[in-house]
């Protein structure tokens, strides 16, 4: 998406955090917005604020952990708004701590919302998007997509299977010849929004800015960019646990503190 005046943006978890600040920076370059949460104060603040700005917005309760629940938002959207534009799958939890000491029902709902709820929100939304003339989906993962995350195995799973299915649709898009769709997957490190709280970032990758990383996703949807990692050392991380042989890259991980970040978290889940 190169041009961003006009376009409707569908944002989920945008009640608060990274999921608010997109919508705020789509609504900054022009587009109109549909922000969604099971936080219904929290999105009609935002889209107060969208408003605010000069631009239609609309704000919705919704828990994307329900498939059914997502195919009825989609008609009423279709009915009452219209087509979407560009799809932000930004909902998501996070729960830490000892495997076996955390609720069973926490870690399935970890993938409920991460991974199910994304996947099911863009099937709901996918023929807007191959309609829109340019449209675009953006999937935010993360940087524990591509190690493992002690203390996190669930959470970070489900954003290792984020990233297959978003790396699926975009070759998959590519190879039906729907070249007027975006598609980008973003992998940041930890974010300062709360959700990490207590979490002893990792050595060379300190806590992102949020501002920031909003500022480099933007530039991504605008450059169709396959991949946002961020910081740079999170560009590379796949990359040398592919190369070191499995024991080395074990110590590595424990030295540089990637094994232990998520002990002591005790952030929000959503």
């Amino acid at each position: 998406m190169k041009q961003f005046y006009g376009k409707k943006v569908l944002v989920t978890g945008a009640a608060s955090g990274i999921g608010r600040l997109m919508a705020l920076a789509f609504a900054s370059r022009g587009s109109d917005v549909i922000v969604i949460d099971l936080n219904v104060e929290g999105v009609e603040k935002v889209a107060a604020e969208i408003r605010a700005m000069g631009r239609q917005a609309w704000a919705f309760k919704l828990d994307v952990s329900r498939v059914e629940d997502i195919k009825a938002f989609h008609s009423k959207v279709r009915r009452e708004i219209g087509r979407i534009d560009a799809l932000v799958n930004n909902a998501g939890v996070v729960y830490g701590g000892v495997f076996e000491m955390v609720p069973i029902e926490k870690h399935l709902m970890t993938y409920a919302v991460n991974t199910a709820g994304l996947v099911a929100m863009t099937h709901a939304f996918f023929a807007d998007i191959l309609e829109s003339p340019e449209s675009h989906i953006l999937n935010i993962a993360s940087a524990s997509g591509f190690v493992g995350l002690p203390f996190g195995a669930s959470y970070s799973s489900s954003k290792w299977a984020v990233i297959g299915f978003t790396e699926s649709i975009r070759l998959e898009l590519q190879e039906r010849g729907f070249d007027h769709v975006g598609v980008t997957t973003v992998c940041p490190a930890y974010i300062s929004t709360g959700m990490f709280d207590g979490v002893r970032t990792p050595k060379l990758l300190p806590f992102l800015d949020p501002d920031i990383i909003v500022a480099k996703i933007m530039d991504g949807v605008e450059k169709n960019h396959a991949y946002v990692k961020e910081p740079f050392m999170v560009k590379s991380v796949d990359l040398l646990r592919g190369m070191l042989p499995q024991k080395l890259w074990d110590k590595a991980a424990h030295t540089l503190g990637i094994t232990s970040s998520m002990m002591h978290w005790k952030g929000r889940s959503r």
